[in-house]
């Protein structure tokens, strides 16, 4: 009998303990399966990394790569996907930069610059970097001595009118045979001998010549640019001043554009600044072209969502 209470005693030990060896069995083949025969894979949704038949969309990540893989990846791995995403987000910016250089660069589609021998000296500036966006379609009408008074003089070899396929025309005509649809005027410099209120009311003609002749034609006045301080000219940087808020103020009154360069040209004293100034008088610099420039750039920046 006792005998048999101690094999009986041996058996229920034997019994309790053999699950708890079974569980602790699985426990570590468990662990030992999961590391080994199957190793943690990163989620592609959660890297960014590619996978076929997943949009990008869906393989867009949704937090940095040290969060997303903590614990999974080596260090080396993570590196490589940081230098990918790096990668990715500058083709990006390329791309958009370019998206909006050619928008920029459609802007400007049938738009004419015209005025004198400063807005020529911007023409020659825009041939020499013809492959900024704000000059790969705007043209230009100019001509030396070019102002709004002898626009209207009869062709001869004595008048200043823009030569446009080999020969001077009215500047309405050549506009219309370059199909212009938004004319860039720059005017005042060769004007104002005849004070401010003379040349608006001039300058007023001129505009709606252009219109009479281009019904629907878009129109943005470009600043008279200041002078240098010693030039020799029959008005002075207060006439030109005086001029730019008349023209200004028409611009807003009658739905047309305005390009301000003349406050970006200004020195400390008013006048136009030396680094900006060619020849001590009204003619301008490489520099000061570079600010015309930005200034048009800006201008089609603030305009791309108008109607054209």
């Amino acid at each position: 009998m006792k005998k048999r209470t101690i094999a009986a005693t041996l058996l229920i030990t034997t019994l309790s303990v053999i699950p708890v060896f079974s569980l602790y069995a699985d426990t570590q083949g468990g662990s030992e399966y999961t590391s080994e025969a199957l190793p943690t894979v990163p989620e592609t949704g959660s890297t960014g990394l590619y996978t076929p038949g997943v949009t990008q969309a869906d393989n867009t990540p949704t937090g940095s790569v040290e969060e997303t893989t903590a614990g999974t990846w080596t260090e080396e791995e993570i590196l490589r996907e940081q230098q990918n995403r790096a990668w990715l987000e500058e083709q990006n910016r390329l791309q958009e930069e370019a998206l909006h250089a050619q928008k920029i660069s459609e802007f400007f589609r049938d738009s004419v610059v015209i005025g004198d021998s400063v807005a020529q000296g911007f023409a020659n500036y825009a041939a020499n970097n013809g492959t900024f966006p704000v000059f790969q379609n705007l043209k230009f009408l100019t001509r030396v001595s070019y102002s709004v008074h002898n626009a209207f003089m009869n062709i001869s070899g004595k008048s200043k009118h823009p030569i446009y396929q080999g020969q001077q025309m009215y500047a309405w005509d050549s506009l219309k045979l370059m199909g212009a649809k938004h004319i860039y005027t720059f005017f005042g410099l060769n004007d104002l001998w005849a004070g401010a209120d003379n040349t608006v009311g001039k300058y007023l003609q001129y505009i709606a010549k252009i219109q009479q002749e281009i019904p629907g034609i878009k129109i943005t006045i470009v600043s008279t640019t200041p002078i240098y301080k010693s030039a020799k000219e029959e008005f002075n940087n207060d006439t030109i001043r005086a001029f730019n808020a008349q023209m200004a103020a028409l611009a807003a009154e009658n739905g047309w554009g305005y390009i301000d360069i003349a406050s970006r040209l200004y020195d400390s004293e008013g006048n136009l600044a030396k680094q900006y100034c060619s020849d001590k008088g009204i003619h301008q610099t490489t520099a000061a072209y570079k600010i015309w420039q930005d200034a048009f750039s800006e201008y089609a920046e603030a305009h791309l969502n108008d109607d054209k």
